[in-house]
């Protein structure tokens, strides 16, 4: 009984493409959305007697554990440019262009039939790394769903991150949070036209990376920063063996800062942040270490 996510590189927004390489997914929702017309302003009748069909799309998350062969295609569809280098493993570095690349993904239903969303644009994305487990969360929008036949797939047999492979570097300082979040969003509209009932295009709007973690409290450094405005660097790095997947941020600066005292439990500190563009660099540059050639 496959169930799997089939993900595949468009070539034009909204015609389906095969897949190239499956997620074995924790759990995916897309579904489509339309909007229904009824005639509530017509005077002929108090009872609703006509419908029409109004504006389709798809929506809906996708949450897998963080594991280099099963992210590439969402992360160039979130930032929309990657170059690429090596001979194996290879580096792929992804950065911020105005333009995103759609994806058809296609999600197994047992034997009964398989969901294809055309058109799919990556949203959001979050990174969440916690004791025992580090996860990504894809939000995304598509054009338009279908059904077809079951896949074969394969699944990569490199193992997925966990909180053990994870450094995440403040400035000079290594630290060791409770867990992080890091969130990655285009704040996408949707561009619906006449003459067709699905969506027409995306339009990424504006680019935000923002973030949050929880540290125990050891120093007053970081909610100095909070209080001055004082601008720093991140990297949040995974790796496990030759595999990496990398996030630099230049600059960024905490937006809250918050330190809660409850009877003589731990004293934690929670934090939240948002990335800033630099004259060098995006709000965020990703680095991808793995075995695929290229996306």
């Amino acid at each position: 009984m496959p169930r799997y996510l089939g993900v595949g590189k468009e070539s034009t927004y909204g015609t389906a493409t095969a897949a190239t390489v499956w997620y074995d997914i924790i759990r995916e929702n897309m579904a489509a959305k339309r909007t229904t017309i009824l005639d509530r302003d017509t005077v002929a009748d108090r009872q609703l007697s006509k419908v029409a069909r109004g504006e389709e799309y798809v929506e809906g998350e996708i949450e897998m554990y963080l594991n280099s062969q099963q992210i590439g295609h969402l992360l160039l569809s979130c930032l929309g440019n990657v170059v690429t280098t090596g001979t194996g493993p290879y580096t792929h570095i992804f950065s911020v262009a105005d333009s995103l690349p759609s994806l058809t993904l296609r999600s197994g239903l047992d034997n009964v039939k398989e969901k294809i969303v055309m058109g799919a644009v990556v949203d959001t994305l979050e990174v969440v790394a916690e004791v025992g487990k580090a996860r990504a969360r894809a939000g995304i929008i598509g054009r338009q769903l279908m059904f077809g036949d079951v896949g074969s797939p394969s699944f990569t047999e490199k193992e997925d991150f966990t909180h053990g492979d994870v450094t995440i570097t403040i400035g000079d300082t290594t630290k060791r949070p409770r867990r992080m979040m890091l969130r990655i969003g285009n704040n996408l509209e949707r561009v619906h036209v006449l003459g067709d009932y699905y969506l027409s295009k995306l339009k990424p709007k504006k680019f935000e990376v923002t973030g949050s973690f929880e540290l125990d409290l050891e120093s007053e450094a970081e909610y100095q920063d909070f209080l001055s405005l004082t601008p720093r660097s991140l990297n949040i790095k995974f790796e496990k063996d030759d595999h990496k997947i990398e996030f630099d941020i230049e600059r960024f600066v905490y937006t809250d800062a918050k330190v809660e005292v409850r009877g003589r439990e731990l004293l934690v500190a929670s934090f939240e942040f948002v990335a800033l563009k630099s004259d060098l660099q995006d709000a965020v540059k990703i680095i991808l270490v793995n075995d695929d050639e290229g996306y």
